[in-house]
């Protein structure tokens, strides 16, 4: 049986990190606040990152008196798709070009996209950049504030991967830290990814085949 391969897509497969001062994740979320009367800084966006939604949703939510956390979720999650698919139609967010490179290992291994975005929009992406030549299976986390415990860090995506693929071993590339704990809570190798030139397994998808070489002789 071959090891599977499997990618995340924000900051692998695509490139949608835009450090402009209003960028559409920035407005997904000031609109987000903007619906429920909360101040529209810095420490209240970032609130709404899925890494803090995911433990302090409801603290959140009583500091600005919203009785229910899945109200605050729903239009968080609304904002944040219709901008994110909007970036995309306006070529705001784009596929880095080394993804090109992937097709040379599809050959080899069964290949996956798992991301932490909505299945909507990775099924956006799959079709806008004509990646399901590469990609067997393309997993999003669900949409319901319920459905954040299993994003990463946690191994459920991954896990479902696993299964849906057939493998019990092989990689994933992610550049984030917790794409390396869901790895390797799923039983996965994982391959760190830093495109900035910092300390990490490979710094391009360029050098994933000879990276891979290098485990498999080693």
């Amino acid at each position: 049986m071959r090891p599977l391969l499997g990618f995340d897509m924000d900051g692998v497969i695509i490139d949608s990190e835009d450090f402009s001062e209003v960028n559409w994740i920035c407005e997904a979320f000031t609109k987000t606040l903007r619906d429920f009367g909360i101040p529209e800084n810095e420490e209240n966006i970032r609130a709404l990152y899925i890494k803090n939604m995911r433990c302090n949703a409801a603290v959140f939510c009583r500091r600005f008196g919203i009785d229910d956390p899945r109200l605050m979720w729903e239009r968080r999650e609304e904002h944040y798709i219709t901008e994110k698919l909007a970036a995309l139609n306006a070529g705001a967010i784009t596929l880095y070009p080394d993804v090109r490179i992937l097709k040379d290992l599809t050959c080899k291994y069964p290949m996956a996209l798992v991301s932490n975005s909505p299945q909507v929009v990775v099924d956006r992406v799959v079709t806008r950049f004509s990646l399901a030549g590469l990609f067997r299976v393309q997993i999003g986390r669900g949409s319901s504030l319920q459905s954040l415990s299993r994003a990463k860090p946690a191994p459920d995506m991954l896990n479902e991967m696993k299964a849906v693929l057939k493998a019990t071993a092989g990689y994933y590339v992610g550049d984030e830290p917790g794409d390396v704990q869901a790895a390797l809570a799923a039983g996965l190798l994982p391959i760190r990814l830093v495109r900035d030139g910092g300390p990490g397994d490979i710094h391009s998808l360029i050098e994933l085949g000879d990276y891979l070489q290098r485990i498999v002789l080693s």
